[in-house]
């Protein structure tokens, strides 16, 4: 398969995870990606990895809460590449808090993070995706769409992230430009991984497991990359300012 011949995809949050695996995929199917990242030598493996594979691929090291790194990440892109056919804003941060003990620090951080971020490159992104009628494929959660316990932050950023989805899919519809979100759930990634040792104390289990799969498994990264590489090219043409769940009917 090859749906990527000739287009150039930025990936944010390419280091590990959903934007690592959405990367590898997008350049198996010959797309020339632009791994974007705050790990400078995570994201440089990335890139490294899809290139000794075969594939094509460049790494900049880019803070998504940052302004200046953000618009000059997608400068440079357009000076090496000369276009940008598709965003996908996958970068994102996850924490567990009681809601009482929730600092305005890290609420920031995670809205930060997860919904000003994705605004801000989706900013910098579009004047060049209205000129290649390009995609953008935001990863939200099922955190968005249900209720989550101990995610207050993270759910907020993600239903955000929904909502932005949504506006700049009608806004921009008629110039070609298609929008969407994914919402996965329980994605074995190092995010998860990370945030899984740092739950809050005196919490319940059985809620807690209310955001877990059906049958308490984890999905691996690469089962959301696939949903990415499909709404980021011209395959999801008549799809627009929706979102698909990759859950495994978690939400059913």
């Amino acid at each position: 398969m090859s749906r990527y011949t000739d287009k150039v995809v930025l990936v944010t949050g390419a280091a590990s995870g959903i934007g690592k695996a959405s990367a590898e995929r997008i350049a198996g199917e010959g797309g020339k990606v632009v791994c974007v990242d705050r790990q400078a030598e995570a994201v440089e493996e990335t890139a490294a990895g899809i290139i000794a594979s075969g594939g094509e691929a460049m790494a900049f090291v880019c803070d998504v809460t940052d302004q200046d790194s953000i618009n000059a990440t997608v400068a440079a892109t357009i000076e090496k590449c000369g276009k940008l056919n598709a965003l996908c804003n996958v970068a994102g941060v996850l924490r567990f808090d009681h809601t009482l003990e929730l600092s305005m620090e890290d609420f920031d951080f995670v809205m930060n993070v997860n919904a000003r971020g994705a605004f801000m490159m989706c900013q910098a992104a579009i004047p060049h995706l209205l000129e290649t009628k390009g995609f953008i494929v935001n990863v939200s959660s099922t955190a968005a769409l249900g209720a989550h316990a101990w995610t207050l932050a993270y759910s907020a950023s993600k239903g955000a992230l929904l909502s932005m989805t949504k506006c700049i899919a009608v806004e921009y519809m008629l110039e070609g430009l298609n929008c969407n979100a994914i919402c996965p759930a329980a994605i074995e990634t190092p995010m998860v991984e990370a945030a899984a040792h740092q739950i809050p104390e005196n919490v319940d289990v059985r809620l807690f497991q209310k955001g877990a799969l059906p049958d308490g498994s984890f999905a691996p990264p690469s089962d959301v990359a696939s949903t990415v590489a499909f709404l980021a090219c011209e395959d999801a043409n008549h799809i627009n300012g929706d979102h698909i769940r990759v859950d495994g009917g978690l939400m059913t």
